[in-house]
């Protein structure tokens, strides 16, 4: 039968240098994650809208001015 293998010490040692350099990160005040994110919404909301808005007018000029409108035909006569 195998023997368990023990745990390797190159992990503990990267855990410990990880460790040691996130302790010298300058980590954001939580009023500047705050700001940061609203500015992030705030700019995704208006991407979006801007979006939204030519996704339908290029909708409604390529069904209304080039295709013509859909339905706009008569339906066949019943015999």
């Amino acid at each position: 039968m195998a023997a368990r293998p023990r745990s390797n010490p190159n992990v503990a040692r990267f855990a410990q240098e990880s460790w040691a350099e996130l302790r010298k990160v300058t980590w954001p005040s939580r009023e500047t994650v705050l700001r940061l994110t609203l500015i992030v919404l705030l700019i995704s909301i208006l991407i979006g809208l801007y979006i939204f808005v030519f996704d339908n007018l290029f909708t409604v000029t390529i069904t209304n001015g080039i295709l013509g409108a859909p339905g706009a035909t008569a339906p066949p006569a019943a015999p």
